[in-house]
């Protein structure tokens, strides 16, 4: 079922189009008094991005909702976005969220999307490369989407651990379509990709896998998050509410094998990888509220490597409608 939808996009945290409507900042419907079901959402297009299968089966429609898509470059440009009204839904990394809630940046998380496997992420090199595992990585140049993301610690975590030493590799940031080619044709040593990525390199025989950092020595954490203000939150909380029910709806689907056929169509028209090649890339494992465990794994993770402070409460950002019980 596909719904109707806007699209507008950020860059840089700019809002350049609006789709066919005139975008309120504050949340409103503009109804004196009245909180409005319309939902602005960043998206990144990925091949795993729960949200954006359920706007396209109509989930997010049963649940009362009108979702128009504002397109961005990283999780921190959602961050802008919502910040300065260009957006009121963000899709983030973890440690970007959590960071910027540490420094005082008034955001409230509402849901999950999935969390990591030991299969959903991976570096990538190409086969011409001495790379064979993290501690290679000393010194070499790393592509990854968001130079503040959650990937950049875990990498650096990963190689630390394998040579005992502080970590000398260096980062670039690429647009997720723009870093398998840039492994490819040796622009960078290696990349951090989804799985899709990974199953691309390694079935057109032009590179492989090293190895996944945000599974090796972590365990399950959330692969990203959504996030609100908390002005928009105290606005139009039955709309946060019905964004995380139908989001958890969407994980039990997306979750089942009988979903498949209708996911992988879905993914495939917004990340542009062909469905078969989605259908056999190792998933995410779905979820819509937030597991507080795997979250607290993230936020342990993050204190240890000193970037979020000793006395940060995860929990008191969380509402209680959207952990997991």
């Amino acid at each position: 079922m596909l719904s109707a939808r806007k699209v507008a996009v950020v860059l840089g945290g700019a809002l350049l189009v609006c789709g066919t409507a005139a975008c309120s900042s504050d949340g409103s419907d503009g109804t004196d008094g009245a909180a409005s079901d319309s939902i602005r959402m960043t998206t990144l297009y990925l091949c795993n991005e729960l949200s954006l299968y359920a706007l396209d089966q109509g989930i997010f429609d049963e649940h009362g909702l009108d979702i128009e898509l504002v397109n961005v470059q990283s999780g921190s440009a959602g961050i802008a976005a919502v910040q300065g009204g260009a957006a009121d839904v963000a899709f983030v990394s973890p440690q970007g969220l959590l960071t910027a809630i540490d420094k005082g940046v008034d955001l409230k998380i509402i849901s999950d999307s999935g969390e990591t496997t030991e299969d959903s992420q991976g570096i990538i090199v190409n086969n011409d490369s001495d790379i064979n595992g993290p501690a290679d990585l000393q010194g070499r140049t790393i592509a990854v989407n968001d130079l503040g993301g959650t990937i950049v610690t875990l990498i650096n975590r990963w190689i630390e651990a394998a040579t005992g030493q502080e970590s000398t590799a260096e980062f670039v940031a690429l647009g997720f379509a723009d870093i398998e080619p840039a492994v490819e044709n040796g622009t960078v040593d290696a990349g951090a990709v989804t799985a899709a990525d990974v199953h691309k390199i390694v079935a057109n025989g032009k590179g492989k896998s090293i190895g996944n950092p945000t599974w090796d020595g972590v365990g399950a954490t959330p692969n990203a998050l959504y996030a609100v203000t908390s002005t928009w939150l105290e606005e139009n909380r039955t709309a946060a509410e019905q964004f995380v029910a139908a989001m958890q709806e969407a994980a039990d689907e997306a979750n089942e094998p009988a979903s498949d056929a209708d996911k992988f169509e879905i993914f495939s028209k917004y990340c542009k990888k062909p469905v078969a090649e989605l259908a056999e890339v190792p998933e995410l494992a779905y979820s819509g509220y937030i597991d507080m465990a795997a979250l607290d794994n993230a936020v342990q993770l993050f204190k240890e490597a000193e970037i979020l402070t000793p006395e940060f409460d995860a929990a008191a950002s969380v509402p209680e409608f959207a952990q997991a019980q």
